[in-house]
């Protein structure tokens, strides 16, 4: 991919957002969430390439899928008031929809435009798709784009973490109410190392520790290196009650973190001997 095709793509999101803008204040301040996130999504994705040695035009390749990964959110939002996929449509998909419809990516080699198609559909899936036709560099990129997804919505979770309760942007928790507790689901998930699923999200507490989860799907180590400097989990957790169940999250949390950096370091090691 040449520069000027990533220009391109850059104009073009733009102006397809600016169609999204709305005197509702309400519809307002959740298009310029998204418009937001994406361009913090595209710095996150730059730094994980930039990390993994990738070469420059396939910078732009990764910086292509983040621009247009929640494509789809602003016409979701704009009809249905929602984020949440489950009462409205999937955003991946509409994403993909509108990439096709419109021909933008017809520019590009086929195989391009086919890695960002399917970055953007699966981008938001609760598992990595496991198919004969999924490539190495599609899962690369795939990878990608999912942890650099998380990386700015985890930021945005912890951020309002911090506001006060009016401040708060409830769009964020899919308005579900404030109530005590947390779901032993979600709980128990997090102690066997797996993602939880929206559905199992009965209250706010639910949901950040449906965010927390996510640790469990991160890829690269430079995601994991990000989310220890800016924090994020951190405030998240002690955002929580301070209950037995909760002390035990953080803990398990804790050692998985420590897991990770232990066999990151160990990894660069026998890298460097070798």
């Amino acid at each position: 991919m040449q520069k000027e095709d990533l220009d391109f793509f850059k104009k073009w999101f733009l102006d397809y957002v600016d169609q999204f803008s709305s005197p509702e204040v309400f519809i307002q301040e959740n298009v310029k969430l998204k418009i937001e996130h994406t361009a913090r999504v595209c710095e996150n994705i730059l730094l994980l390439a930039k990390a993994e040695n990738v070469e420059e035009k396939d910078c732009r390749l990764a910086e292509t899928i983040a621009l247009f990964h929640d494509l789809g959110r602003f016409e979701q939002f704009t009809k249905y008031r929602t984020f949440k996929d489950s009462e409205s449509e999937d955003h991946a998909l509409l994403g993909v929809k509108i990439l096709e419809n419109t021909g933008i990516l017809s520019i590009l080699s086929q195989k391009e435009k086919d890695i960002i198609l399917k970055a953007v559909e699966y981008h938001n899936r609760m598992e990595i798709p496991e198919c004969t036709e999924t490539t190495t560099e599609f899962l690369f990129y795939l990878k990608l784009i999912r942890d650099a997804d998380k990386l700015d919505i985890l930021k945005l979770v912890s951020e309002d973490c911090e506001k006060e309760e009016e401040l708060r942007n409830p769009v964020l928790e899919f308005n579900i109410p404030d109530t005590p507790g947390c779901s032993e689901n979600i709980v128990e998930d997090i102690l066997n190392n797996r993602m939880s699923k929206l559905a199992d999200a009965k209250n706010r507490n639910d949901i950040k520790l449906l965010r927390l989860s996510w640790i469990f799907d991160i890829s690269f180590p430079a995601a994991f290196s990000l989310l220890r400097e800016r924090g994020y989990l951190e405030t998240i957790l002690y955002s929580m009650p301070e209950t037995e169940e909760m002390q035990m999250v953080r803990e398990h949390i804790e050692s998985y973190l420590n897991a990770v950096e232990t066999r990151a370091r160990n990894k660069a090691v026998k890298t460097d001997v070798i």
